[in-house]
């Protein structure tokens, strides 16, 4: 499960309102604990899961969206340095889409690595180490406005 979302407003108003209809069921179960397993464990689940899915949904087309303008731009006949902001406006906005998938997914990685409290590796040690540092460098380059890469 994602936990980023639990600091989604969206998500934060929905869980309510889910909770109170998985309430209502409490009645059908003889156990509490069979109604936990059969309902609300199943739903938690299937409300992340869907959540997620809709996140990365409007994440995709917006990045989608982002990649068509760029087209639009390369294609249109206007001055040279028009076109340039035009095209480093856009790119700034698909970096940030992907800059944030990927803290994203760092932020799930730190959470596993604090839950499963498992020793690492002296291989997975030097992996993170030159991942961290390759991310340093391209953010050192994208500050600098030398280049824009993304992953």
């Amino acid at each position: 499960m994602n936990t980023a979302l639990l600091g989604d407003k969206n998500f934060q108003r929905q869980l309510p309102q889910k909770w109170a209809d998985w309430t209502k069921q409490i009645k059908r179960y003889p156990i509490m604990i069979l109604w936990w397993e059969r309902v609300v464990k199943i739903n938690i689940r299937k409300l992340f899961i869907g959540e997620g899915t809709e996140k990365r949904r409007v994440e995709t087309q917006m990045e989608n969206f982002y990649y068509a303008c760029l087209y639009d731009a390369l294609k249109q006949p206007i001055q040279h340095a028009e076109k340039k902001t035009m095209i480093n406006r856009l790119q700034a906005k698909i970096l940030q889409i992907h800059t944030a998938k990927l803290e994203r997914g760092q932020l799930e990685l730190k959470t596993q690595d604090i839950l499963q409290e498992e020793r690492m590796s002296l291989f997975q040690l030097i992996k993170r180490r030159q991942r961290s540092k390759q991310r340093e460098n391209q953010a050192a380059q994208n500050q600098n406005n030398e280049r824009q890469t993304s992953m």
